[in-house]
């Protein structure tokens, strides 16, 4: 796990799968795995990636 961040909004993203299993509204879930996909693209990076000038 070399980000713990982008675990942690996987995590989230896969609990609100889960949330209607335990009652709580399907819509609710819904938000709550779209805010964890979100996460993982704002927390996302490619390896090895500084920003520099080379193209890849």
């Amino acid at each position: 796990m070399k980000n713990w961040k982008t675990t942690a909004s996987g995590i989230l993203a896969a609990l609100g799968m889960i949330f209607p299993l335990f009652g709580i509204p399907a819509e609710v879930g819904n938000a709550v795995s779209t805010l964890g996909l979100f996460l993982i693209g704002l927390f996302a990076k490619d390896s090895n990636v500084t920003g520099g000038s080379v193209s890849q």
